[in-house]
């Protein structure tokens, strides 16, 4: 009788664990909440901003409202010295609707495989359109992603910027596309002429870091 009851609490902890497993599987990721303020013992720090220039990394996934994935590349950023920019509206990166790729969730672990350079740092976003992320496809690329995350590779989740939801809107009616026929909102792009930076701000290049490494 004691080994039954025994057995029976066994089974009972393991499906309890397994429910719970389930249920945080579930759970969606609210990227306003994540991004929420940091506490730091006796003090709340505001969440570190993404500066203008950094919206954009080497790899960038968009999810679409109706969960397909599409996917874009830029060159990003190596190292920045100097004081860094408080400006934190997103640059103009001169996105076509040719450059965005459609991708399936059925090989998003090969895509990522192949995309993903271990010569260089992976500065990678995923960007919604929405601030509830409950997706397979979104689970599924944030999981593929950390495991490939080498070093000091990062990945950030945000909104899509003003310049991804119109250049992607384009690509999807397969329309006639000219950043110069926009009416971009100012207070949401920000466009090279627009653009200053610190005199103290120096963008080291690859082959700068590669002669002079952090000690």
């Amino acid at each position: 009788m004691k080994r039954i009851f025994i057995d029976l609490m066994i089974c009972f902890l393991l499906l309890s664990c397994s429910k719970k497993e389930n249920q945080e599987k579930d759970l969606p990721y609210i990227i306003s909440q994540n991004n929420k303020e940091i506490i730091r013992g006796k003090d709340t720090v505001p969440p570190p901003p993404i500066p203008g220039w950094l919206f954009y990394g080497t790899n960038t996934f968009i999810i679409n409202s109706d969960s397909t994935a599409y996917y874009f590349q830029r060159k990003g950023m190596a190292v920045v010295c100097g004081t860094p920019t408080a400006d934190t509206i997103p640059y103009f990166t001169n996105l076509q609707p040719i450059e965005i790729i459609e991708i399936s969730n059925k090989n998003i672990y090969d895509f990522i495989k192949l995309n993903y350079k271990d010569d260089f740092r992976n500065q990678t976003f995923i960007a919604s359109q929405s601030d509830t992320l409950k997706s397979k496809i979104f689970f599924d690329l944030n999981n593929s992603l950390n495991k490939f995350k080498r070093d000091r590779d990062f990945v950030i989740i945000r909104r899509t910027t003003q310049e991804e939801d119109t250049v992607l809107k384009y690509k999807k009616s397969n329309s006639y596309y000219n950043s110069k026929n926009i009416k971009w909102d100012s207070t949401r792009i920000k466009f090279p002429e627009q653009i200053k930076f610190p005199k103290q701000l120096k963008f080291v290049t690859k082959r700068e870091e590669t002669k002079n490494p952090k000690k």
